[in-house]
């Protein structure tokens, strides 16, 4: 028996302009009905407006996934004081400044975490010209991770090889900026819809937003947009999932989880431990 209604993923993005097309956000939305719809926002707040609308309106449960890191490794948390994932998220919410045209400060935030730190890092990849705005950021990556800095890697992205690390925020592939402009959109919706957040909460209320890895699934190249192709394969392996009564147990992974991966680091939905 199927526990979701709907399913929603997210091809997130960090651009600073608004942009639509390749390498933008990208929504799939599989409703009740197999409905297949997509959308393509210019813009973060867009992206916003459009997921809250979705889920408000929606007939049931939704599944939203999205392919951003939730969290960091443990020892950050530690270096900072912080107890658990919503403290750093609050955190985010207050210190993230991201405009309707996409202009962002992502780089200025993780320049200021970093000056908490005696030695360069633990984000990394400014973008060029510099000019001395980022001081505390290098360009390429630092050393010291596991040492004077926090963990390079949560368990998650050590168990999956190709995925990049929380803390690279620029170059191909990198999902830092991601996370630090993504997590603050969530803290939005969960003040605004009955969200819980997998795999730090159970998975009961209305939505649920998970972090997906769309490299994990089969990709069909149906479309002509690459994002579009993996929000689509993501919506569809879940809703069969679903059908075929797997999800639920997939996720009930946490039970058999270390506490920090529940706390702190986050999980990508679907990855066996």
């Amino acid at each position: 028996m199927s526990i979701f209604n709907n399913y929603l993923a997210v091809d997130w993005s960090a651009n600073s302009k608004p942009k639509i097309g390749a390498d933008s956000i990208w929504l799939a939305w599989l409703s009740n009905t197999c409905e297949l719809s997509f959308f393509n926002p210019r813009t973060r707040f867009d992206a916003l407006d459009l997921i809250k609308r979705l889920l408000k309106e929606s007939d049931g449960r939704v599944l939203a996934g999205f392919d951003f890191p939730f969290g960091y490794p443990k020892t950050f948390f530690d270096d900072l004081g912080l107890v658990k994932w919503s403290d750093f998220w609050a955190e985010l919410f207050e210190r993230v400044k991201d405009s309707t045209n996409n202009n962002n400060n992502r780089f200025e935030v993780a320049n200021y975490f970093n000056s908490l730190f005696p030695n360069s890092g633990p984000f990394w990849g400014h973008p060029m010209p510099n000019n001395g705005r980022y001081i505390n950021i290098p360009f390429k990556k630092p050393v010291g991770y596991g040492c004077f800095l926090p963990n390079e890697k949560r368990s998650i992205e050590a168990l999956i090889k190709s995925t990049k690390t929380v803390w690279q925020l620029n170059g191909a592939g990198s999902v830092g900026g991601q996370a630090l402009l993504g997590i603050p959109i969530l803290e939005s919706l969960r003040k605004s819809v009955s969200t819980s957040i997998w795999p730090f909460e159970s998975h009961i209320s209305k939505v649920v937003c998970a972090e997906i890895y769309p490299s994990m699934y089969k990709i069909e190249n149906t479309e002509s947009i690459k994002d579009a192709n993996q929000v689509k394969a993501v919506v569809k392996r879940l809703h069969a999932l679903d059908v075929k009564g797997e999800l639920d147990q997939i996720m009930s992974i946490p039970s058999k989880l270390k506490g920090s991966e529940c706390t702190h680091e986050g999980w990508i939905l679907g990855a066996v431990n």
